[in-house]
């Protein structure tokens, strides 16, 4: 548009608002003045006339898509996923408006309501592959990762030199177990962007996997590097360190982990066993209380609570966290373990084995190998290995 349309353009807009304030019911002037302003990204009165709409409690569908198409622009985001909504109910139809409305959705973190919507739209065979990457990150946020590899699968049809499609291809195989093809994805597509974060963590994530520990450090040191916003990555950097008993440097990178991603459970976890192992009760129940808050029916933070209890005196409430945590998750890690200790405490030490011969002697369902064979292949290769010094200790 040239700086003489444009500036006729906006002649126009504020001749329209004029009007609007003179009829301010009129949905074909409202609806004239929405469009143009979308045309010309004029959020400041593209945000006017949403305000407009709510003074005067106007929900008419088509208005409604506009608005909601203003709201992306303006980077108001649940608002143009819950207009959306209102004109998708009131009956349009139109791809662009179901799509609009998926992404207030997707960018305001309600990925079940952008899966719903973006469902009708990638089923088509020309579903571009911009549509098809975001149904796919929603399915990924979902945990859904086979469907949503089979969509990013079609998106690299559509454009395969795509490097991000790419990334996120190599993340999904490895989350989908397809260890090989994952890392040799993920090396394709890092000799072109060395910096691509999709591709960096499955990168890193399939090295740890197979045990190539300095591969993968190399690999998680980088992502932190050059994307020191992402939780997940200073997570995976922690967990590679607890695994190689650095527990000072892992506990520094779960803090910084959970201040990027606060909702994930299983970061502060690990968290809490840093503590658990150096005895540090109140620092453990200070990071189990919060995977707590997060989601009170998961059975490894009850076990880990019943835990902290133990280490606190409070055996009779550690008894029935005990029970909550197996009455969850009957399997349970951390509940097992409060059980031994509890055994231990009151002086059945070969009981209390037993417990922990039960958890050991489980085959992982990933593998042919028992917790056994894993933690003396884990001994082995450690066994020249002694854990970091808390600073409290000498």
């Amino acid at each position: 548009m040239s700086t003489d349309n444009t500036s006729a353009e906006q002649n126009r807009l504020a001749r329209l608002l004029t009007f609007l304030g003179q009829d301010p019911t009129n949905l074909a002037l409202l609806a004239d003045a929405l469009a143009l302003a979308i045309d010309l990204g004029d959020v400041i009165h593209g945000q006017q006339l949403i305000d407009h709409m709510k003074s005067q409690a106007i929900e008419e569908p088509n208005v409604c898509a506009l608005a909601a198409h203003v709201s992306l622009q303006v980077g108001q985001y649940a608002a143009a996923g819950a207009l959306g909504d209102k004109a998708i109910a009131g009956g349009i139809k139109h791809p662009a408006v179901i799509f609009n409305t998926a992404q207030g959705h997707f960018y305001s973190g309600d990925y079940a309501a952008a899966h719903a919507l973006l469902s009708r739209l990638s089923q088509e065979p020309q579903s571009p592959a911009p549509l098809l990457m975001m149904h796919a990150r929603a399915l990924h946020q979902l945990e859904e990762t086979e469907q949503a590899e089979v969509l990013v699968a079609r998106a690299l049809l559509l454009e395969p030199e795509n490097i991000d499609i790419r990334g996120l291809l190599a993340l999904l195989q490895y989350e989908n177990d397809h260890y090989s093809p994952a890392l040799i994805t993920a090396h394709e597509t890092l000799a072109e962007n060395p910096d691509q974060l999709d591709a960096l963590i499955a990168c890193a994530s399939v090295h740890f996997h197979q045990n190539n520990i300095s591969a993968s450090r190399n690999a998680w040191l980088h992502t932190v590097a050059v994307h020191p916003e992402c939780g997940r990555a200073w997570s995976g950097l922690a967990r590679l360190e607890f695994n190689e008993l650095e527990f000072d440097a892992a506990e520094e990178h779960l803090k910084t982990a959970v201040q990027f991603m606060p909702d994930h459970i299983g970061t502060w976890h690990l968290l809490a066993w840093i503590h658990i192992l150096r005895g540090d009760s109140i620092q453990a129940r200070q990071a189990l209380d919060r995977s707590y808050a997060l989601d009170r029916n998961f059975g490894e933070t009850h076990g880990g609570l019943a835990i902290v209890d133990i280490m606190d005196g409070m055996t009779e409430r550690a008894q029935k966290g005990i029970r909550r945590a197996l009455k969850l998750k009957p399997d349970g890690l951390s509940a097992r373990y409060a059980e031994a200790l509890l055994l231990q405490q009151a002086g059945h030490p070969e009981k209390a084995v037993q417990v922990i011969d039960q958890v050991l002697d489980r085959t992982r369902p990933d593998s042919n190998d028992t917790g056994r064979v894993l933690m003396e292949n884990w001994l082995q290769t450690h066994q020249n290995k002694i854990p970091d010094r808390h600073p409290d200790q000498h």
